[in-house]
Parts: C-alpha cells; structure tokens; sequence
C-alpha cells in the first residue's frame, strides 16, 4: 500500500503533486490534510506551503489477485490469471503448465485456494462478493463427469429401487448430483447425509 506526503502553495497544488509521485488517479487514494498553508502577509511574512497525506485505497480486487498470482506462481511461474468482474461476483481463470498440482484431488486444492481468495477478497471489500476460480477447462469437464455419473447412478436406483451413497463432494458438487437426478426422474429423490468432509449425496426411489 503506497503513502506519501507532498507539499505546494495550495492543497489542491499539493494533492497534484503526490497523485504524481505516487502515480495514482485521485479516486484511488485517501487524502489528509496535514497543514492548509499559509500565504502571508502580503505574501512574504509567515509564509507556508500546504502539506498533504495521501494514502492508497485498499482495492481488494487488487490484493486478491496479487494473493493468488503469488501462489499459483510458487507452483507454476508460467502461469497466467485473468480476473472478470461482475456484480457481487469475481471469477478468476488460470492458464498453465502444472495445472493437476493447482487443482488437486477431485479439485480439493482449487476448492481450497478458492475459499483463501475469497476471504481475502472479502476481508478489503465493502461488498461481499463470491469468488470463483477455474483452471484450464477443469470445472467444465467436471460438471459434465458428475452428471453422467449422477445419470448412473439414477439408472441403478431406478433398476434396484435401493438407496444409493455417493463419495463425498464439496458443496457445488452436491449441487449438480441434486439437480441432474430431480431433472431426470420424478421418481428419484436426493439428500445430503453426514458432515464436514464426509457429507455425501444419498440417492433414493420414492415408495
């Protein structure tokens, strides 16, 4: 975060002065007034000049991503991180060569970095935001696994008229498995069972 004092014969003067040594538009920076000047006695007794703070506002868009690109740097220097935003949502996309180290088993290291950004990003913004990252074309490519995977499992229930437990997943992933079973069959029904890290969707045929 830059800081600077600067000085000039006004306080807009002043103010001039360190957004250019600071070199930052006015909107980006809190301004204190530490002295407004004094022109002096017909400008040559007690004359003196504005002093001014200038303080980088904290951009947690800006912090974010300096977050991220020092991680996702550590494990691939090559990398590159595009950020979109949107209202009360940041996504960020990776591009690199040691994408399987970022994303991790089943995506658990992507899933991990993406609550750390998020908590960084919402410890400096005014608003909360959700905060999504992707790797390559990962969460794609996983969406379209679980759903054949949820198609599956519906077949088997539907064959068997037995419950099902699925693997633990995160959250989203839940999601997909509850929205993919309710869209295929109306005689088919979900839940999520259990806690923590082995919470888990039960896939069941409605008696």
């Amino acid at each position: 975060m830059k800081e600077i004092t600067a000085v000039g014969r006004t306080i807009e003067e002043a103010v001039d002065s360190g957004l250019k040594q600071i070199q930052l538009l006015k909107e980006e920076v809190d301004i204190t007034i530490l002295d407004e000047g004094n022109k002096g006695f017909l400008g040559l007794f007690g004359k003196r000049q504005a002093v001014v703070k200038l303080i980088e506002k904290r951009n947690a868009l800006k912090l974010a991503t300096q977050y991220l690109d020092n991680i996702v740097k550590s494990i691939d220097p090559k990398a590159k991180i595009v950020s979109k935003q949107e209202p009360k949502k940041i996504s960020f996309h990776i591009d690199g060569d040691k994408t399987s180290l970022m994303i991790g088993k089943r995506g658990q290291t992507l899933y991990s970095l993406e609550t750390l950004v998020q908590l960084v990003f919402n410890r400096y913004s005014d608003q909360y935001h959700h905060i999504t990252i992707d790797i390559g074309d990962y969460r794609k490519k996983r969406q379209e696994a679980l759903e054949q995977y949820a198609v599956k499992t519906a077949n088997k229930v539907l064959k068997t008229k037995r419950k099902v437990h699925l693997e633990p997943m995160p959250s989203n992933e839940r999601k997909v498995i509850h929205d993919t079973i309710a869209a295929f069959s109306k005689e088919l029904a979900t839940a999520s069972e259990d806690t923590g890290s082995k919470r888990h969707v039960v896939v069941l045929y409605k008696k």
